[in-house]
């Protein structure tokens, strides 16, 4: 089992900002908060002494390592009461929490055609996903699109099929796929929305909306010191009881 790093409590950032934004022609929330933590060098300094590896169950372009425990209670508790504004979500259910550090490292050249597409996390309106930007300098944020074929911008229960087939086939017909990872040129999506990348920023969204990171052709450097490292999530509503 791969070690969590230990770092001192954490602490939200004195001057953290919230805001709600809506994308696309569907509306969906898009929850921004920036200046999270007080101190979000002490993720870094984790990151550096964390056990990465590659996953082998996802599509991930890169490596990932177990999350401090203290992120959680930090971060996610803290911000309970925008998420259940944004997302709509009771008082009355406990938020189920997994997350890891993300470091993009797979140039575009290397990945696999799926990985170069938008994608979305699970056909369940109800599980958001989370990603703070822990890195500086010229790394691209997150896209989100609608799928020029079928009009989607998001893919419940009711669109999966339909989606999955029409982007299979189109992934078959495009051979290698794209040259580059997800961006503004792209034949079968549109991006629709983006949220930058910005130093101590995070964002949250529900997973079933087409998204992606804006990468570009070399998404970087595997230092979590100089490369695009970011603290990914999902939040699950799960009703006490």
């Amino acid at each position: 089992m791969t070690a969590v790093t230990a770092i001192a409590p954490l602490r939200l950032g004195p001057a953290i900002q919230v805001q709600l934004r809506r994308i696309g022609e569907e509306q969906q929330p898009l929850l921004v908060v920036d200046d999270v933590l007080d101190d979000p060098q002490a993720m870094i300094d984790a990151a550096r002494s964390a056990d990465f590896y590659a996953p082998r169950h996802t599509h991930y372009p890169g490596l990932n390592a177990p999350l401090p425990e203290s992120y959680y209670r930090t971060v996610v508790t803290a911000l309970r009461g925008p998420i259940e504004a944004a997302f709509g979500l009771s008082r009355e259910v406990y938020l189920n929490y997994f997350g890891f550090f993300a470091l993009a490292t797979t140039r575009a050249r290397d990945a696999e055609p799926i990985q170069k597409i938008p994608h979305h996390d699970a056909p369940d309106p109800g599980r958001l996903a989370m990603v703070h930007y822990l890195c500086r300098g010229a790394h691209g944020g997150t896209g989100f699109f609608r799928h020029r074929a079928t009009g989607f911008e998001s893919v419940d229960g009711t669109r999966h099929a339909a989606y999955v087939a029409a982007a299979q086939a189109e992934l078959a017909q495009a051979g290698a796929g794209p040259a580059t990872y997800a961006g503004r040129d792209m034949a079968h999506y549109e991006l629709i929305g983006q949220a930058e990348m910005v130093f101590n920023r995070l964002i949250l969204y529900r997973g079933h909306v087409l998204h992606s990171a804006l990468l570009g052709p070399d998404p970087g450097d595997a230092d979590p010191a100089r490369g695009r490292l970011t603290a990914n999530g999902f939040i699950e509503a799960v009703r006490s009881g």
